[in-house]
């Protein structure tokens, strides 16, 4: 694992570095497929801005959280800067929120700008995890399968790799997707397939967050976007059904 990168006498965080890459290559690829769907690309980037600064400080709580025994000796470890360690995830859900009020305000149409988005966000994703997996960030639980990778002396399940895979997937499906039977279709295909992915995935980290009797969160997290993207495709499908099935 490599969490550093030497620059001569600069040493720079892997995993900070790699989630940046992830951001400008995916919010560029936003901006791109806006201009193509007729929308301004400057509310993307704004959007996007936003969203970073609120992403960050949320996926950085989250971990907080998740790993509290590691901080609650020392709770002001949490305001570290040194530190390298976020939830990515969740902290994707916190910066759209912060989004979604920023499109309303500006009166930005929420269907056409989350189809702009969606293949980004894929991308982004999957470069993120890479650079997961080269720091050694959200390792995977113990295995003994053949493609195990060794951390520390143990042999872990390469989740990060498997969230790689599974966004490159999901980046593959949107591009192929040439038809949007209504707006916002790609964004909530986007939805659909992440959550689906991250609903089997969060069985093989390592150190999942726990609530209750031991569900874990971001099964629950998941499978709450899987049912409300089901909810929001059955609506519009059957609205488009209804309308075309009423022409002459």
């Amino acid at each position: 694992m490599l969490p550093t990168l030497s620059l001569g006498s600069i040493a720079i965080p892997t995993y900070p570095l790699f989630l940046l890459i992830a951001f400008w290559v995916g919010l560029w690829l936003a901006a791109w497929q806006a201009g193509r769907l007729g929308l301004d690309g400057d509310h993307v980037y704004n959007a996007g801005l936003l969203g970073l600064v609120a992403g960050i400080i949320g996926a950085r709580v989250w971990f907080v959280l998740s790993h509290w025994e590691n901080y609650a000796p020392n709770p002001l470890q949490a305001l570290s800067l040194s530190r390298a360690a976020l939830s990515v995830g969740e902290g994707l859900i916190i910066a759209g929120v912060v989004v979604l009020i920023y499109l309303q305000r500006s009166r930005v149409p929420l269907g056409l700008f989350g189809d702009a988005v969606a293949p980004g966000l894929a991308l982004a994703g999957a470069i993120a995890q890479a650079g997961a997996f080269i720091a050694g960030v959200e390792l995977g639980r113990e295995t003994s399968m053949p493609w195990a990778v060794v951390v520390g002396g143990t042999a872990r399940h390469p989740v990060q790799l498997y969230e790689v895979l599974t966004n490159l997937v999901i980046f593959g499906l949107l591009l192929a997707l040439k038809d949007r039977p209504w707006p916002g279709f790609r964004f909530w295909v986007f939805v659909l397939f992440y959550a689906t992915g991250r609903l089997f995935l969060e069985i093989f980290k390592a150190q999942p967050l726990r609530v209750g009797d031991g569900y874990l969160a971001g099964q629950i997290l998941a499978l709450s976007a899987v049912l409300v993207a089901l909810a929001v495709m059955g609506y519009n499908f059957s609205h488009t059904f209804s309308q075309g099935s009423e022409r002459p």
